[in-house]
């Protein structure tokens, strides 16, 4: 760790304080059963921040464990938004289904592009710059999908329970923030941006930690509030009615 900068050293230590708590307090309340992918996902993260405190980072070893460790994460940014699409529209199967499916596919097709250039290079790559081309292909197609929740739970009324807009409301904040800073780091600003971007992306990544500590309890799974449309509350019940016309619509083709 003592190749890290300074900043990102205290950084990294208050992250891995935070996950592990996280993670301790999301399995004594029994959330981890409830949010599987994104218990599996924190616990991917908390391995990962150790790893430069167990490996030295001018290894061949740091470099392996982390490209292993991060290949892993980003399939899981995968399965946490489709988790989360689960969670926003458990009350609407219909639009559900169509949402993973949707999910599903995207993910399918940005995989294939994202392992196209194995076929098509004719000399070697890193395995680094396979990891960044995979990890681009996969944020990007996901980042679509993230705002299109965030979009909809804010126009419509749909009662959500409070655990599940505290969890996507961190991720949202934080996946978009690591998406951006993946793709500016990818323009070779040079050393000082780069340091600064990783600073950033930490802090913000350690606040959304610590937001999810304090803001997920147990008793966050029964309280159910509404968020969707709060500028024109009278409209709620039709939009709500919109809402149910279209996952009915949506059942009944999935049955035929």
């Amino acid at each position: 760790m003592h190749q890290l900068p300074i900043e990102q050293q205290i950084l990294l230590i208050a992250e891995i304080v935070a996950l592990a708590i996280l993670c301790l307090r999301m399995w004594m309340a029994g959330l981890y059963r409830v949010y599987v992918y994104f218990f599996g996902y924190l616990v991917l993260e908390l391995l990962q921040a150790l790893i430069p405190v167990l490996v030295p980072l001018d290894g061949r070893l740091y470099v392996d464990s982390y490209v292993a460790s991060q290949a892993l994460i980003t399939a899981f940014y995968a399965l946490v938004v489709s988790e989360l699409y689960s969670n926003v529209l458990r009350d609407l199967p219909g639009i559900a289904g169509t949402a993973r499916r949707y999910i599903k596919g995207a993910l399918v097709l940005a995989i294939g592009i994202a392992f196209l250039p194995l076929s098509l290079e004719k000399t070697r790559a890193t395995l680094m710059g396979y990891l960044i081309f995979y990890e681009w292909t996969v944020m990007l197609t996901l980042v679509g999908f993230v705002l299109l929740v965030s979009a909809f739970l804010v126009y419509y009324p749909v009662p959500l329970g409070r655990n599940v807009i505290v969890y996507l409301v961190g991720y949202v904040v934080w996946f978009l923030t690591a998406a951006t800073t993946a793709v500016i780091q990818n323009h070779n600003l040079g050393d000082v941006w780069n340091r600064q971007l990783s600073s950033i992306a930490m802090a913000v990544s350690l606040v959304c930690f610590v937001f999810w500590c304090m803001a997920l309890s147990r008793e966050g799974e029964s309280k159910r509030l509404v968020v969707g449309h709060q500028w024109n509350p009278a409209d709620e019940q039709k939009l709500r009615a919109q809402l149910d016309a279209i996952n009915a619509s949506l059942l009944r083709a999935r049955e035929k």
